[in-house]
């Protein structure tokens, strides 16, 4: 069965063969909702760094005041040696600096209370924009690298997959559609090892390791490179693979394999590269979610900079860029069209007026119309 072929209107293969005018709608759909709810969040943090500037001025006010008193009060009974008059002023002293420590407690509890409730109203608008953004980052920013990790925790596999482009990254809890993962549910595989043999002179000699039933305890994947370990159930054997496009390596507890002519001699490489192709596999076809959980920019977090718009610039100088190359392509001036070709043969034409994309994002305001800027549309 073929694939769908996705081209310019000219019939020249787009550079990402995916549905650009949809991507760009979710462009559009996610910008229209999260850059309001990145401006709630602004505004939450302003008027609660307002609002604790306000009590952090009355609770030094009653501390200034609460000196103010006692030295007003020591100055005045400087020379009094009336037991009665410094009873009064002890008297004084005592009801001020109570009254003053009420009232800060008061206004310390109030500042405690409003930044709890600012912290909760922020958290929850950085998780909907989280939830927002995540199935859209999943693929649709065109040219990203991507590093996967995944580890057992707790008799559960737990994956985390790391994406970069341009200064921004982002970061994906996984979860997998099985908890525990044989080595025999993506190939089976033996691997020779030394083993003692014999009833009266024990000798070394080859044995072949089954390893289909060992588990596959953690896998990092970046690039070409990746390296994983296996574990049998009683955490008796342990074998790491590591392989890249350059060379191979592969351990049996601390012993090479790979660098014993012998046991290397006997290695099933052909199991062995499939092997690592299935677990390549294993964060596309096995992952049964993907969560946004952090995303960073210049290395810090864009929820805590109020930067998410900023990632949103970042994209749409990458969506700018097949936009103009569209519109070149393209037969209709003012349009982005790209035209789409089914395994089957049947072929069809998707194309958005970049005067559509105007009005959305103009909706939106200033920032919109910085994206507009950027995606090359703020002429239409």
């Amino acid at each position: 069965m073929g694939r769908i072929k996705y081209t310019f209107q000219d019939s020249t293969e787009l550079p990402v063969q995916r549905d650009f005018i949809q991507d760009l709608q979710d462009f559009l759909r996610i910008s229209e909702e999260v850059i309001p709810l990145e401006r709630s969040a602004i505004r939450t943090k302003e008027e609660n760094k307002e609002g604790n500037a306000i009590l952090e001025k009355r609770i030094r006010e009653i501390d200034e005041f609460r000196t103010e008193v006692a030295a007003y009060l020591e100055k005045v009974t400087q020379e009094v040696d009336s037991e009665d008059i410094l009873e009064i002023k002890n008297k004084i002293l005592e009801t001020c600096a109570a009254a003053a420590s009420g009232k800060k407690d008061e206004n310390l509890e109030e500042l405690e209370k409003e930044t709890k409730i600012a912290r909760n109203e922020i958290q929850q608008l950085e998780t909907k924009i989280l939830s927002i953004l995540s199935p859209f980052f999943e693929e649709g920013i065109y040219g990203a690298e991507h590093a996967y990790s995944a580890a057992v925790e707790e008799k559960k596999l737990k994956g985390t997959q790391v994406s970069s482009i341009g200064g921004m990254q982002y970061e994906f809890a996984l979860n997998f559609s099985e908890d525990m993962i044989k080595v025999g549910d993506l190939q089976e595989l033996t691997l020779p090892i030394w083993v003692k043999a014999g009833i009266l002179h024990k000798e070394d000699k080859i044995k072949k390791l089954d390893i289909s039933d060992f588990y596959v305890m953690s896998v990092e994947y970046e690039g070409n490179s990746l390296n994983t370990v296996f574990e049998d159930k009683d955490g008796e054997h342990r074998i790491t693979i590591s392989a890249d496009e350059m060379a191979y390596l592969i351990l049996h507890g601390d012993y090479e394999i790979s660098g014993d002519e012998e046991l290397a001699a006997s290695i099933d490489m052909d199991s062995i590269y499939e092997l690592i192709k299935k677990l390549k596999q294993l964060f596309k076809e096995s992952v049964e979610s993907r969560k946004l959980r952090r995303v960073l920019l210049e290395g810090k977090n864009v929820m805590d900079e109020n930067r998410v718009l900023n990632c949103l610039m970042l994209i749409a100088g990458i969506y700018g860029k097949l936009i103009r190359e569209c519109i070149e392509r393209g037969y209709t001036k003012g349009e982005i069209t790209i035209k789409i070709e089914e395994p089957g043969g049947t072929r069809t034409e998707k194309y958005l007026p970049n005067s559509v994309i105007l009005s959305r994002l103009s909706d939106i305001g200033s920032e919109g119309l910085e994206l507009a800027e950027i995606l090359g549309v703020a002429k239409a």
